[in-house]
């Protein structure tokens, strides 16, 4: 059978977002390579790879990173260290593991792969550069901005320099670059590269392109952390409905543009159609990803954070239980999604009398920042600062 052709097919399904579709052609591409050419032939280890990517998009972290950790070992002992599909394996292991959220491993993880890959490719290649960004972003995610805004600026020099000022890597780190500033408190900075980065990709790529798309959202995640709630609905109306016409209903990305209009809805005290919108993000996200994907969580959490708005408390901590119990098995104890969660319903519970339970749920959140977060992150101080009204 040609296995070209079950990947190409795999590869077009994974790319609309359809990964139920794509996964047993992954599967059955695997399978037929093990056979035909052997458990660690180059072209067997490629579609192990190809598959852990797909579970990863598909929010199966436990098993990608079991797939990526045996092909990673794989490569080492056939292709060595310095290969590119070693690197590759690195780095698609620090994905999984940043969104497992082992902020710390997934550093330790990039930044072998960014150190080999700039003796092996050089610091320009388009692979270090990658490697670079995405190490980067876990320090931003710990709240090391002032080195991660360094590299930042140091990636967009390269890749305006090689690329090219309005390419599209060279827009995506300065998005990037934005996201940092905005994290580290210079939200003006990081508005005039949302909106500088937009125009561009709007003129370039054209108005429905799916990462014109992405900077219309990213522009209104700004106005959201700005608290300018009008302008962030009036964006996020409009990516959902180029994402509906572009992309389909049931495409990753239109499903978080869903999910982000009934996050904004609650903040403009609309509550009965935020918890309308919320609720269908949450049956539609379920439907479409699983019921035990993590983005399904992070909706049950939304709603329940509309619900508490509405004064229902007890419906409200019963979504945030079980919005907790899967973000603990899909992203883990640690991860940022779960720590907001856990200080959600920490507060709740004091709000009802239970000081026991919140406070018991205080110390998890506080100890889970101490092992994820750089000191001087926000949530870190704010879950910490929170943790101490209980002493």
């Amino acid at each position: 059978m040609d296995t070209a052709r079950l990947e190409d097919d795999a590869i077009a399904r994974q790319t609309e977002g359809d990964y139920a579709a794509a996964e047993p052609l992954f599967r059955q591409c695997l399978g037929i390579r093990r056979i035909q050419l052997g458990p660690e032939h180059i072209d067997t280890l490629a579609a192990m790879n190809n598959l852990a990517n797909l579970l990863h998009e598909a929010g199966r972290d436990d098993e990608a990173e079991g797939l990526h950790r045996e092909c990673l070992a794989a490569r080492l002992r056939t292709l060595g260290e310095a290969h590119p599909h070693t690197l590759a394996s690195l780095n698609n292991l620090g994905l999984v593991v940043h969104a497992r959220g082992s902020l710390v491993d997934a550093e330790i993880l990039y930044r072998r792969a960014w150190e080999a890959m700039k003796s092996s490719a050089g610091p320009d290649h388009p692979d270090t550069l990658s490697n670079l960004n995405n190490l980067a972003n876990v320090l931003s995610d710990q709240g090391k901005y002032p080195e991660a805004e360094t590299l930042y600026r140091g990636l967009v020099l390269v890749l305006e320099r090689t690329q090219g000022p309005d390419h599209p890597a060279t827009l995506a780190g300065r998005g990037n670059l934005a996201n940092c500033l905005l994290r580290k408190g210079d939200p003006w900075a990081a508005g005039s590269i949302y909106r500088e980065c937009l125009a561009t990709r709007e003129r370039v790529q054209g108005k429905l392109h799916p990462e014109t798309l992405l900077a219309l959202s990213n522009l209104a995640g700004y106005h959201f952390e700005i608290e300018d709630f009008r302008e962030c609905e009036r964006l996020h109306r409009r990516c959902l409905e180029g994402r509906l016409q572009a992309l389909g209903p049931d495409h990753p990305d239109t499903l978080a543009s869903g999910l982000h209009l009934a996050k904004v809805l609650r903040k403009n005290q609309r509550l009965p159609e935020a918890a309308s919108q919320a609720r269908s993000a949450v049956a539609d996200i379920s439907r479409v990803l699983g019921p035990e994907h993590p983005e399904t969580f992070d909706a049950l959490s939304t709603l329940a954070d509309i619900v508490a708005a509405g004064g229902d408390p007890e419906r409200a901590a019963e979504l945030y239980e079980k919005a907790l119990e899967g973000l603990r098995e899909t992203r883990g104890f640690r991860h940022p999604e779960t720590l907001t969660v856990l200080y959600e319903i920490s507060q709740l519970r004091r709000a009802q009398g239970q000081d026991v339970v919140a406070r018991r749920l205080a110390y998890e959140l506080a100890a889970g920042a101490r092992r994820t977060l750089a000191p001087q992150h926000p949530d870190r101080i704010k879950y910490e600062k929170y943790q101490a009204t209980f002493r």
